[in-house]
């Protein structure tokens, strides 16, 4: 059973993405939805099965599911229908305005449905070595829904994702062969010599001088997909210029995937070398991106990309919290994954219905929403303010824990830091915010109101983020506290 539906999971997108690839826009519109429907209801199977009892394999232990690859598995699901149910409205828009060719429409669905397929496979593989093909295969088929639109923005943005993201998974590769190259001095040549499970048996035994190579080549290659500072310019670039529920799907499920990569290169890396080296490491990466993208947030007059800074802060934040390790601060970043991917998808959903209505990203040009755009500016711009930790919002309880956890790890310094940068982006968020709501008017504008169901998808999120800010149900907390407990196995 476990096989059946991991194919169908994997499989399916890949085979319904086939189908709708030349079809008439609405047949692929509907293909795109049922498979995605099938492939998530197999998913959701998937994922309760191991939450419920305990990892399954698969394939003869190709594809292994535990609580966190179950979590994340759930989270770039949760993401992908937010992104699916937004895509018909979208794209039929852009289609109408001449932004894309018709036959640009069965594309999109076709391409969409392999970012989907490529995604929910990380989280399935035991192996680093195909985890590692996964990542790549994200790579190639967003950076082809980057460019759809084939402006000459969106085709340097594109090319630019390629190349980077190319050139950082390159590094990943690497680090990936000194992975194997330590395993295979200790196990021999064997088929699972890069199996994170026997790796983390194993780790005390690995070379320390070689696995300390491949978590630096693994923070700078997976670093680039997560959005790292130094390592993050192609992000805001991509994320501004992709189809919008495509950018939800970057933002939300797409950097949290390569996080999770990186966080089993440091769990292994943390067992050989003990937690001082990837603790350091993550630590600085991690205020290095909250440092790097405050002033971009102040200063952003681009509504897109205001949000794709945003994501590197978060990001930032989440390997902060890594870094800092513990129950409390690990507690805060499992939680944090999931509220930052359904509020960022939430808010690039609303960010597309403004800039569809206004024909422009330019928050000067977006203005006085309030009254024009109701649904969709009020879905941003209390988003933004969810997102940017404003009680109860859960991402609040989130960035507490990550900076009470670095306190009692006896990271005091770093904590005071991370929570003014902190403090200062949630300022830049409501200030954008808020002027997006009470500015003057803009006039002119495109009459392009959500009905229902789009209203119902831009709340959502906002919705889950409160709830949990003021409370947590007993089942997500039994899985929060399963995926913890993953994530401290190494006493980092």
């Amino acid at each position: 059973m476990t096989e059946l539906l991991a194919t169908l999971l994997v499989g399916l997108p890949v085979l319904g993405g086939i189908v709708a690839w030349g079809r008439r826009g609405a047949v692929a519109s509907v293909v795109a939805r049922a498979t995605f429907v099938v492939a998530a209801a197999a998913g959701i199977g998937l994922a309760g099965a191991a939450l419920l009892d305990g990892p399954v394999t698969a394939f003869g232990g190709a594809i292994v599911v535990d609580a966190l690859g179950a979590y994340l598995l759930l989270v770039i699901l949760s993401v992908a229908a937010l992104a699916m149910a937004a895509s018909p409205r979208y794209v039929r828009h852009e289609v109408v305005s001449g932004a894309l060719r018709p036959r640009d429409e069965s594309r999109y669905y076709a391409l969409f449905l392999g970012f989907v397929s490529s995604l929910v496979a990380v989280p399935l593989l035991d192996n680093l070595g195909l985890l590692w093909v996964a990542i790549e295969a994200t790579t190639i088929v967003s950076a082809l829904l980057v460019g759809l639109t084939r402006t000459p923005e969106a085709i340097e943005a594109a090319w630019k994702y390629l190349v980077l993201g190319t050139v950082g998974v390159g590094f990943a590769l690497l680090a990936t062969i000194l992975a194997y190259a330590s395993s295979v001095g200790v196990l021999g040549e064997t088929s699972d010599a890069l199996d994170w499970t026997r790796l983390m048996s194993i780790a005390p035994s690995l070379d320390p001088g070689l696995m300390r190579l491949a978590f630096v080549f693994a923070l700078a290659g997976y670093g680039t997909k997560t959005g790292l500072v130094p390592f993050h310019t192609w992000l805001p670039d991509a994320h501004s210029q992709a189809p919008s529920p495509v950018s939800a799907l970057l933002s939300g499920a797409s950097l949290a995937a390569a996080l999770y990569a990186l966080v089993r290169f440091s769990m292994v890396a943390t067992g050989t070398l003990g937690p001082e080296l990837p603790s350091t490491l993550l630590i600085v990466f991690g205020l290095l991106s909250l440092a790097v993208a405050l002033p971009f947030l102040v200063a952003q007059e681009d509504l897109k990309r205001l949000l794709a800074y945003s994501s590197i802060e978060h990001m930032g934040l989440l390997a902060l919290g890594i870094g800092f390790g513990g129950p409390v601060a690990l507690a805060g970043v499992v939680l944090h994954v999931g509220l930052h991917a359904l509020l960022k998808a939430g808010l690039f959903l609303a960010a597309g219905e403004l800039v569809q209505q206004y024909g422009s990203r330019r928050l000067a040009r977006i203005r006085g929403t309030l009254r024009d755009a109701p649904e969709a500016s009020g879905a941003l711009a209390v988003g933004l303010l969810l997102l940017g930790g404003l009680p109860p919002s859960g991402v609040f309880v989130t960035e507490f824990a990550i900076v009470l956890g670095g306190v009692l790890r006896g990271f005091g310094p770093a904590a005071a830091i991370a929570a003014l940068l902190l403090a200062l982006s949630f300022a830049a968020l409501a200030f954008h915010g808020l002027r997006l709501l009470w500015g003057r008017p803009v006039a002119g504008l495109s009459i392009h109101r959500p009905g229902r169901a789009a209203v119902a998808w831009l709340g959502a999120p906002l919705a889950v983020a409160a709830i949990v800010g003021l409370w947590v149900p007993a089942p997500l907390a039994g899985i929060l506290a399963d995926v913890g407990a993953i994530l401290g196995m190494t006493g980092s």
